[in-house]
Parts: structure tokens; sequence; C-alpha cells
């Protein structure tokens, strides 16, 4: 293969580099990669942190005004003083009365939390957090890959080969879609808290479940927002993965699961077979996937290395 614009010397390198590796290898073409990949645990791991930070705000604000949507809430249930027997029947009729003005006074206070955590949010600089945890992924991809080839080929690769315009471009794409991928998650967490306290307080629910609703509410939430961060990680890892692999003239790769209790079954009947990263395999649905493309995906592609196509920047 040529790169275009590729000059007669560069042109005699490669094909120098191709006699001497098939030479090596006793005249073999195709060369199994002899080091698997590492999953960027360190990025993943700073993207949860991420998260995590990211969610204690919202916690936090929400904690802040607990207090008041307890009163609110309350308030709107005028039960008689002598009534002993506290039920959702009665409760349900006692908030009748109350409803509009309980209504408007949650939906103003929930303006406020909206606006509140707008602002706290705006003082997180998510973008140069995101930025970070992308050049930490691109770096330990990069890393990995030139072990699979120092291993397999005994060819020690450019240390900034993998730095160009076209990685910082798709560097710069992920960033942007995970900055607002990560916005939704409390935005859309206030609004379904908001559907349950307004649900509940018609049905009649106590305050004190109201409260544990919004409180598993704000669970899910946040274990939604880990698997975002895991779910983004290796979307990113795979993307680069094929980048470098495509770019080195490598047509073809083996795919490789963790095999453990969790990996999805359509997953394990791919592991071990040659596949052409022009023709991604079905991984169940009609969905076609490489490695780490799939939703919670943690298998990786093994290059499979074909001389006659090898084009590094050795």
């Amino acid at each position: 293969a040529m790169r275009e614009g590729d000059s007669l010397d560069e042109m005699l390198r490669k094909e120098l580099l191709r006699s001497e590796l098939k030479e090596k290898n006793k005249g073999k073409r195709i060369i199994p990669c002899k080091y698997r990949p590492k999953y960027p645990d360190s990025a993943e791991r700073e993207y949860m942190r991420l998260v995590n930070a990211y969610m204690a705000i919202e916690k936090e604000v929400l904690m802040k005004y607990m207090p008041d949507i307890k009163q609110i809430l309350n308030e709107g249930t005028q039960l008689r003083a002598d009534s002993k027997k506290d039920n959702e029947q009665k409760r349900r009729t006692a908030r009748f009365s109350a409803l509009d003005n309980t209504i408007v006074r949650l939906t103003i206070l929930f303006k406020t939390i909206q606006r509140e955590l707008d602002a706290a949010f705006g003082l997180y600089d998510l973008k140069r957090q995101i930025n970070i945890i992308a050049n930490l992924d691109h770096k330990l991809t990069v890393k990995e890959w030139k072990k699979a080839v120092s291993k397999t080929l005994g060819i020690n690769l450019l240390d900034d080969y993998y730095s160009g315009e076209y990685y910082a471009k798709m560097l710069e794409k992920w960033v942007s879609d995970n900055v607002d991928l990560i916005k939704t998650v409390p935005n859309q967490s206030l609004d379904r808290m908001k559907e349950l306290v307004y649900e509940n307080y018609m049905k009649g629910t106590t305050t004190t479940n109201i409260v544990k609703e919004i409180q598993r509410q704000y669970g899910m939430s946040k274990r939604h927002a880990k698997l975002i961060a895991r779910d983004q990680t290796a979307k990113l890892n795979a993307d680069i993965t094929e980048s470098q692999q495509r770019d080195a003239g490598v047509p073809k790769y083996e795919w490789s699961g963790v095999m453990d209790r969790r990996e999805r079954k359509s997953h394990r009947e791919l592991e071990g077979k040659i596949i052409s990263w022009d023709n991604p395999p079905d991984v169940g649905n009609g969905r076609k996937c490489h490695p780490g493309q799939d939703y919670q995906c943690r298998c990786c592609a093994i290059p499979v290395f074909d001389i006659d196509n090898l084009d590094l920047p050795v």
C-alpha cells in the first residue's frame, strides 16, 4: 500500500521493511499479534471520578432545598388535628383543596433549584475535565498500540505520529459530545424528580415516601452517569484503535473479549474470529459493531498484521 504523496525514497523504505519482516518471519505474510492491548482503565477511573463530582453538585443543591420541598408537601396536606388514623385516601382528599397553591409553590421551587444547579455547574469546568480524560485515553491507547507493534514486529513507532490533526479532531468531537451527554444527566434527573413529586402527591403518598422516591431517583441518575463514563471511554478507545490499525495498513483483527459472566452471548460467539475492519460483525438485534463500539462492550480488536499492506511510521 502506498500513501498519497509518498516519495520514491519512502516507497523504497517501506518495501525494504516489508522484505525484512518477511525474512524475519520465515516468509509468512500474515503475522498474528503477540500482545493483547490493555483497556485504558485509568482513563475510565478518571471519568468515574468526574461524574461522581458532577453528580455530587446536584445532591448538594437538592439537600439544601429538601426541607422546603417537605414543608410545601406537608402544608398541602391539611388533615384534621384529631385525625389519629392517617391514610392515603384522606391525604388525597385533603390535598385536592390545596392543589393549585401546592403545585404553584413546587413549580417555583423547582425553577429555583434548576437556576442554582445551572450556576453551580457553570463554575465547574466540565469541558476542561473531559478534555483531560480524552487525552489520557488517547495516550494510553497509543502506548498499547506501540507495544503491540514492538512485541510482534520488533518495530519502534515514531512517538508523535498519532497526534496529528485527524486525531485532534476526533478527540475534539468526543469531548464536545461528552460534555453535552453529561450535562443532560442532572437535568433529566431533576425533571423526573418533579414528575415523581407531582404524581405521588396526587396519589396521597406520605411526604416521607416522596422524599425516598427523590433519593431513589438521584441514585438511579448517578448509576446512569457511571454507565456513560464506562461506555464512552470504551468507544473512544475503540475509535482510536480502529484508526491506528487502518492507518498502519492492518485490514483485519481478531475479536477478543473478557470472557467472564458479564460477556454477552453474541460477543462470546465472536471470540477468536478474524474480522475485516470494512465489515463489522452482527452483535445481535441487527446491530453491526466492532469491539468497544457496542453499549458497555469491553472487547478489543487484536491486530492481524498483513506484511504486504503494512504502512508504519518507523
